[in-house]
């Protein structure tokens, strides 16, 4: 018998023997992950404050106890710096505006566009703030970093979040200004500012929706926590009130250009002091719910 014919010791075509001749697929080059989205991964990773595994004692007067220092604790003072620089350049701007004719429209394309493009990014900046020190405040936490992050997308979309929650909180008190027959605007701030926690608290309770879809559990808080309410508006009306009148009467008088100066800074101090006391009135809300279904849960074993 004879034997078969050897293989050519040549190179062959391998599509025409790929038993014995495979193609090695080529190594996969690693994609370069630019370092801002790995950075942006990593911060994704990390846990959030409301996951934390062991939470602090909440304070013993929580009301009082870490408020009105909070804006210069080192975790937030570079935030209320920002937001002061932000506040004076919005003020320089709009008085500019309004003091070279607001109707214009050269001043409107020079200054009344660039005063509310300082405005919006200011007041977006601070809304974030706000944000995280409320989350952070009502998650028990005394101290925390506050990081709003640094895009301005997101500080629109806060400051459009803001402004929709005191839309809704101007209704009541424009209502309330009728009901009033009053010429003044007084009624209608001051109802404004007594619904705006009411609808903000509501909001964040129905997770961040720009509708107040619980604010009738914010409003049974009432009776749970009335101590806690109470002490949130006697000490919200002064600091608001107070920087109103010193606004007010230091731009009628001589000097308004220096305004901005104080005015912003004051401003930024009551702005991350308010979101202060709303994220302690959250976190007591939430202590008094607990404590009274633990409560009930009881009876119902007993």
């Amino acid at each position: 018998m004879a034997n078969p014919p050897e293989k050519p010791k040549g190179r062959t075509n391998p599509l025409l023997d790929d038993a014995e001749f495979q193609i090695a697929p080529e190594p996969v080059k690693a994609r370069v992950v630019p370092a801002f989205v790995e950075k942006a991964m990593q911060a994704t990773e990390q846990k959030r404050i409301s996951a934390a595994e062991e939470l602090p004692s909440s304070p013993r007067w929580p009301m009082l106890s870490g408020i009105f220092f909070y804006p210069f604790y080192l975790s937030a003072l570079g935030s209320w710096m920002f937001i002061s620089a932000g506040l004076m350049v919005f003020g320089w701007l709009f008085m500019f505006w309004i003091e070279y004719g607001a109707m214009d429209m050269s001043t409107v394309y020079y200054l009344g566009l660039p005063a509310f493009t300082a405005g919006v990014l200011t007041f977006g900046y601070a809304a974030s703030c706000c944000f995280s020190i409320i989350e952070g405040t009502s998650n028990g936490w005394d101290s925390f970093e506050v990081s709003p992050g640094i895009e301005w997308k997101e500080w629109i979309w806060s400051f459009l979040h803001i402004s929709a929650l005191l839309a809704q909180a101007g209704m009541v008190g424009y209502a309330l200004e009728l009901v009033c027959y009053s010429e003044s605007w007084l009624p209608m701030v001051v109802g404004t500012l007594a619904v705006f926690p009411l609808v903000l608290l509501g909001a964040l309770a129905a997770d961040g929706a720009w509708a107040p879809l619980a604010i009738g559990k914010t409003l049974q808080s009432f009776f749970l926590v009335g101590w806690a309410w109470r002490l949130f508006y006697v000490e919200t009306t002064p600091m608001i009130a107070g920087w109103a009148w010193l606004v007010k009467t230091q731009l009628a008088g001589q000097g308004p250009w220096l305004v901005p100066l104080y005015a912003g800074p004051l401003l930024a101090t009551i702005i991350l002091i308010y979101a202060r006391l709303i994220g302690r009135l959250a976190g007591c809300i939430s202590a008094a719910t607990t404590k009274l279904l633990d409560e009930g849960d009881d009876d119902e074993d007993a």
